[in-house]
């Protein structure tokens, strides 16, 4: 968020300090200018709306009133941001209006064309950097599957040797059948990994059976929270909060460790905290809490974490109109 805002920032600048706008040109130029910027802000979120929005705004703007090629600049950081995400025939409308509109002031030559080839290119280069994402997003999934799955597979063989031919007495053999489960679980959240690097979507955590995994290895909770009557995409996004803090409580303060789950539903906003009693308080976040925040502020919530009162704190507030958003570090702990 903080790149797109910076991003908008100086398009901003570049925009007025070259004359797209100034007063004498009245108020209607600077509500259309208005309208060709402030979309720029949620192309992440809303890519096509964002497009449209800065596509309709420029064309006006342009059959308005006299303009230099800078009145089209939106447009092309536009296309630029939204390459890839956004149907191909969709962007090559936005470039075609854009083309036309400049026509009657500008020209065939130094108006239609120049627009047309400068809004074609900044689409083109949109289209090289998400490609060259996937590239490293497929990278990423083989290099999973090489080290991870291989050696989860390796740990479970052995594991089972050790079942199988070990003198064990019950509780050790529990000990090993826990060892086995929570391997075979890896494997199994390693799978869908590699499915939603390759398609392109996240399939959410299945809260209960994490929850009863961390209870075999250990967790203390005593009754899972209840987020059923949230949308679906705001539920997604707290049980990835429950989740990632119970896996996080465990990992840090071992077996024995009690987690406390409070859920607050208003109208328009939930809020989800997660307690826990913290042998180290001086623990600092990882990639999974980084990524857990990256995903609740790009869904306009807000979360908070860290020791407090001699507990470690995790405690998100989602609004009930949250976007469900790509995770970008999967299921790792913090």
């Amino acid at each position: 968020m903080r790149q797109v805002f910076v991003t908008a920032v100086i398009v901003t600048a570049v925009f007025l300090a070259g004359g797209a706008w100034s007063p004498q040109l009245g108020w209607q130029a600077a509500l259309l200018s208005a309208a060709q910027l402030a979309p720029l802000l949620g192309r992440r979120r809303w890519p096509s709306a964002a497009l449209g929005l800065v596509a309709t705004a420029t064309v006006a703007r342009l059959l308005l009133a006299p303009h230099n090629n800078l009145v089209y600049l939106p447009v092309l950081v536009a296309l630029y941001g939204v390459a890839g995400v956004v149907r191909t025939e969709l962007c090559l409308l936005v470039v075609a209006a854009v083309a036309a509109a400049v026509f009657p002031s500008k020209g065939l030559l130094d108006g239609s064309v120049l627009a047309a080839s400068t809004g074609f290119l900044a689409w083109l280069l949109g289209l090289e950097r998400w490609r060259q994402f996937a590239e490293r997003t497929d990278r990423v999934a083989r290099r999973l599957h090489d080290t991870l799955a291989r050696s989860t597979a390796v740990m479970l063989v052995q594991a089972e040797a050790l079942r199988a031919a070990g003198e064990l007495n019950e509780t050790d053999r529990q000990r090993v059948d826990t060892l086995l489960s929570a391997g075979r679980g890896a494997l199994t959240l390693v799978r869908r990994t590699l499915t939603s690097l390759q398609e392109d979507h996240e399939e959410p955590p299945d809260l209960p059976e994490v929850l009863a995994r961390l209870r075999t290895a250990g967790l203390l909770l005593d009754r899972d929270p209840d987020l059923t009557g949230l949308p679906r995409s705001v539920r997604t996004l707290a049980e990835r909060v429950v989740a990632e803090a119970a896996a996080n409580a465990l990992r840090h303060n071992g077996a024995g460790v009690r987690l406390r789950v409070e859920v607050c539903e208003g109208d328009d906003r939930v809020t989800v905290t997660v307690r826990n009693a913290a042998k180290v308080s001086t623990a600092r976040p990882g990639f999974g809490l980084s990524g857990l925040a990256a995903q609740v502020r790009d869904a306009g919530g807000t979360i908070r974490f860290g020791p407090r009162d001699g507990e470690w704190l995790v405690s998100a507030t989602l609004p009930m109109t949250a976007a469900a958003t790509r995770s970008r570090t999967g299921t790792r702990a913090a």
